[in-house]
């Protein structure tokens, strides 16, 4: 596994050495999860060192290095890999890119993918989904820089290029950071033996980033600006296996960045909460945290009445001197993929979902409101974001028990 970057520690300094107390309790606590779990005859799961509490306000500000948004390949049939992007800009035009291998909705074939979604100020959407032989495909191991044929992404802190094309869309997009990169430990999560090194990895290279070039729709070339994101996910075993459902999402205010996540293991692992909470304030990271509590209920039918999902969410955080709270209600379902329905008759994958799993996508406009308190300054917020839900072994109309707390 690749090991995060960690700060030295000086046994003179006294927030070192708390610091070193505090990753020695977390070990014994993974310790002890991971024997508890074996004696249940259940696969356990290896949480890196500094997943648990938010490292200093320093160590959170000081980045990344090139090799981690590189790729990070292992053996395997299962090993998988995307570099996301997205943007908002200011004319009202959205669009979301990313280059991924394999491709995760053909995962059998020997094929890479782009996707490349625009949204138009006048309703109109493009949503592509291109595969790619996978012979065309190409990553380095050093830093940022990722091709499908003359599609590509480059770049490292603080600069990124992103070059699109297919039919009739296209892009030339140039995303700065507005913060630091980003990630929890070694941006690892471990599941099963260690010896199997099944991983699930995510760094977040541009929290917020300022974002300007063109954008082509329909022949026509609009010179955009606006904001945008960055992350990277990549992993090596069979997901089903160790993620049962997620709830995932962001919030951009103009002096707040926030990301949210809950990520709940499968039975087979535990039924575990990993919750994530990421909070910036203008220019500085102030909370990484694994301590925030989630709420979820007030479960709906989706759109196609194929799946069920949350319609309210409730966190709260608190942690040094950063704490917060927020509710989120949904007030439209954006998006809906059923994983299956491309791949096989409808009524066999109904089937499949009442009695095994119902793997669904879905990303919401949710209105929110909340506040933050960062030291002395709070901060009283509402309005509208999106965040997702995404169900991997639920089966259809199944509402997730509490599950467990990471210990």
């Amino acid at each position: 596994m690749r090991q995060g970057i960690q700060a030295p520690a000086d046994g003179r300094d006294e927030m070192g050495s708390r610091r070193w107390k505090w990753l020695v309790v977390e070990n014994l606590a993974v310790a002890a999860a991971a024997r508890a779990l074996g004696r249940r005859d259940l696969t356990y799961q290896i949480i890196p060192v500094g997943m648990y509490n938010s490292r200093p306000v320093e160590e959170l500000n000081r980045g990344l290095q090139p090799g981690d948004d590189a790729r990070h390949y292992y053996d395997g049939r299962f090993y998988w890999e995307w570099w996301y992007f997205d943007a908002q800009f200011d004319d009202g035009h959205r669009c979301v890119l990313e280059l991924q291998y394999p491709n995760i909705v053909n995962f059998l074939a020997r094929e890479c993918c782009m996707l490349f979604n625009v949204y138009t100020p006048d309703g109109r959407e493009y949503n592509n989904i291109i595969p790619f032989p996978a012979t065309m495909w190409r990553a380095s191991d050093d830093t940022c820089d990722v091709a499908i044929g003359d599609n590509t992404i480059q770049g490292y802190y603080p600069e990124y290029r992103v070059k699109f094309a297919h039919e009739n869309l296209a892009c030339d997009l140039t995303f700065e950071n507005l913060l630091p990169g980003w990630t929890r430990g070694s941006g690892e999560v471990m599941f099963g033996m260690p010896e199997k090194q099944q991983v699930f990895g995510w760094v977040v290279a541009q929290p917020r980033a300022r974002v300007s070039g063109t954008l082509s729709v329909d022949g026509v070339e609009h010179e955009v600006t606006g904001l945008g994101y960055h992350d990277h996910n990549w992993g090596n075993g069979v997901v089903p296996r160790y993620l049962s459902h997620w709830i995932w999402g962001r919030l951009s205010t103009d002096r707040l960045t926030m990301i949210f996540a809950d990520v709940v293991t499968s039975r087979r692992c535990g039924d575990v909460h990993i919750p994530i909470v990421f909070l910036a304030l203008d220019d500085r990271i102030v909370l990484e945290s694994s301590r925030a509590e989630y709420q979820v209920g007030e479960y709906i039918s989706d759109s196609i009445g194929f799946q069920v999902y949350p319609s309210r969410v409730d966190l709260e955080f608190s942690e040094r001197d950063v704490a917060g709270e927020f509710h989120f209600r949904i007030e439209k379902e954006l998006e809906m993929v059923n994983t299956l329905a491309d791949k096989l008759p409808m009524g066999l994958v109904k089937a499949i979902g009442k009695t095994i799993a119902g793997p669904a996508y879905y990303r919401f406009l949710s209105e929110y409101h909340g506040w933050v308190q960062v030291g002395e300054e709070r901060l009283e917020l509402a309005g509208e974001t999106h965040w997702e839900y995404m169900v991997i072994t639920l089966r259809c109309g199944q509402i997730p028990g509490p599950g467990r707390k990471i210990p």
